[in-house]
């Protein structure tokens, strides 16, 4: 861990196993007040509007659209951000006209379990269509459980899609208000807090800003790698790639400010520049210092120049001049969209908790089954880390929702006072999603059923009905995915990376010697098996066997960096000399001899990772 730079102030042990301790902790936040206006407005203010005006069953139907869109609005960039939300609100209306449409309860359970199989299928379509896809399916649940004499499906889905465009709207008129994602600023605020250590050194302050140092760390860990529902991205990985070459800058910056020397200005400018880029996105110029006398100086210009060395490789680059066209980024991106084993796997058990959840609904006699669905659909999120975490904080936070809801609705009259307290939980809705997966099911558990509460559009949602429900979801959860563990067995994590070790040096060498023949089918094997390799590891992250994942991430990183970059480099082609042959013959016998490493126990997560880091650099420049 980053941590291990500092022995003196590792974390205790305590009674809690660590991976327990890091499914229960909260993530930090940094305050986003465009998500909570958002918020806010969007699903609270359809509710204002519909007690005003007397159209109560539309103003609900409008609140639960911005209520999906809200599940996706996370703290971005502007662009993707806007992206996220657009996808999100497509195919959530896509989806809530499936399940309203549904004719009757065995065409619902039908639509449900269909919907289900496109979402998860989705999920290996990259960040973007995970969350959309998972929201598609959330409301579709949702749909299949509301009835209305009223309104016909077309009135429906209408005000479910201005509940939609009026969050959207909200956040695309963030432009002027938008903020750094929480992990830049706390990534960056690493390199400010070590220039502002240099500027204390040989006072008394030093002590304190160290300590402060050691905080921004851990922070910056915890929210890369925090989060029973965290979600991986290329910018959270380049950004851990950051992280974990910070710990020699770390070590070298403390000994200089022990001895009470201030670096040159030259060095605190260079961890400005850090700062700044990591903030920004931008990629920091090479670090060439000139020769030091001194030893502990001369170590952290190393460090920095490794750090900045290793972010320039993590970025996406070009290997020749020109920039790839449309046709090429298409084609590239379609190579990298496979289905392997444990996609359908996945598909294959979110099939049969629905259908199980479903089954209840409609032979047990339930007159509402629908949350029993919903609790599955939430659970098995797919791209959203381990199961097992999120079914127990589900669990917990279903139990403080549904009591919270229960008081506020035994306390608070009905109509203006519910209201507040809607457009209340709405406003804290953004910073439970983002900090603690358990919370965030507790406040959206007392705000559906409040909004619940306002109309007869829905099922009856009593409280307690509903609690028994999400901890029977939960129940089908663990008892389908442990009839379906014999089938999904698991290997020793060192053995699965050396297999798909293996893959990739394949891939390589064809790419690299213009090899045209079976290339195309071993890429999308390749993608695959990264992408199995990747979930899976994804999944550790919050059980007993979440360090040894973590200590293998930025090894899998690099994986996919060398696929992409033998990808683009067969895909620009050019002359294939003896020389170009001889090297990726070069480069593929060093993969094989470190898989061989990685099968003898030879090989740590480190030692993987370096080599790693030298064939993506050859790769590039082949």
């Amino acid at each position: 861990m980053i941590t291990d730079a500092f022995p003196a102030t590792r974390r205790p042990r305590g009674l809690l196993p660590a991976w327990l301790v890091r499914m229960l902790r909260p993530a930090p936040y940094s305050r986003d007040w465009t998500r909570v206006c958002a918020a806010t407005v969007g699903i609270g203010g359809p509710q204002i509007a519909g007690l005003a005006t007397g159209r109560v069953e539309e103003a609900v139907l409008a609140s639960v659209g911005a209520l999906c869109v809200s599940f996706s609005d996370l703290t971005t960039s502007y662009r993707h951000r806007l992206r996220r939300v657009g996808l999100t609100a497509v195919l959530g209306a896509i989806g809530f006209t499936a399940g309203a449409g549904a004719a009757g309860p065995w065409w619902a359970a039908a639509t449900v379990v269909a919907v289900s199989l496109v979402s998860v299928l989705s999920s290996r379509m990259g960040d973007l269509w995970a969350a959309a896809g998972a929201q598609m399916l959330t409301f579709c649940v949702v749909a299949t459980g509301q009835h209305s004499q009223s309104l016909g499906l077309g009135a429906q889905v209408l005000w479910f899609l201005c509940g939609e465009v009026l969050l959207v709207a909200m956040v695309a008129a963030t432009w002027p208000f938008r903020r750094t994602a929480p992990a830049r600023e706390a990534v960056a605020r690493v390199f400010d807090t070590t220039v502002r250590m240099f500027d204390a050194a040989g006072t008394d302050r030093a002590i304190g800003i160290r300590q402060d140092l050691t905080r921004a760390l851990n922070t910056a860990h915890d929210i890369l790698l925090g989060g029973a529902s965290t979600s991986r991205s290329r910018v959270h990985d380049r950004l851990y790639v950051v992280l974990t070459r910070v710990t020699p800058v770390v070590e070298a910056a403390v000994a200089l400010t022990h001895s009470g020397v201030r670096p040159p200005e030259r060095v605190v400018a260079a961890l400005r520049e850090l700062a700044r880029s990591v903030r920004s996105g931008d990629l920091p110029a090479p670090h060439k210092p000139p020769a030091a006398d001194a030893a502990t100086v001369r170590a952290l210009d190393a460090g920095i120049a490794d750090l900045i060395t290793a972010w320039r490789r993590a970025k996406p680059v070009r290997v020749s001049g020109r920039s790839r066209s449309p046709g090429e980024r298409l084609q590239v991106w379609r190579g990298s969209v496979t289905f392997g084993r444990t996609t359908w796997l996945l598909a294959l058990r979110m099939s049969l908790c629905l259908a199980v959840a479903e089954g209840i609904g409609l032979f047990g006699g339930l007159d509402q089954g629908h949350w029993i669905a919903l609790t599955v659909a939430l659970v098995l999120k797919p791209n959203s880390g381990s199961v097992f975490a999120r079914t127990v904080l589900r669990a917990l936070g279903s139990v403080l929702g549904v009591l919270l809801a229960l008081v506020l609705l035994a306390l608070v009259p009905p109509g203006w006072g519910i209201v507040v307290f809607t457009t209340a939980l709405a406003a804290v809705l953004p910073v439970a999603l983002s900090r603690h997966y358990g919370a965030f099911t507790a406040v959206v558990t007392a705000l559906v059923l409040l909004q619940m509460s306002q109309s007869e559009l829905f099922a009856d949602a009593l409280p307690t009905v509903r609690l028994v429900d999400s901890l029977a979801g939960c129940a089908i959860v663990l008892g389908v995915a442990a009839l379906l563990r014999p089938l999904h067995p698991r290997a020793e994590l060192a053995d699965r990376i050396a297999a798909v070790t293996e893959t990739v040096s394949e891939y390589v060498s064809l790419s690299l010697a213009g090899v045209a023949q079976g290339r195309s089918a071993l890429r999308r094997r390749t993608y695959r098996d990264l992408s199995d390799l990747r979930a899976a590891l994804q999944q550790q992250l919050m059980e007993p066997a979440a360090g040894r994942a973590e200590r293998w991430w930025p090894a899998v990183i690099l994986l996919e960096r060398v696929v992409d970059a033998a990808t683009e480099r067969a895909l620009l082609g050019g002359h294939i000399g003896d020389d170009r042959l001889q090297h990726a013959q070069r480069l593929v016998s060093g993969m094989r001899s470190a898989t061989r490493q990685l099968r003898d126990g030879g090989a740590s997560p480190e030692v993987l990772r370096a080599h790693l880091e030298r064939v993506y650099t050859e790769v590039c420049a082949a």
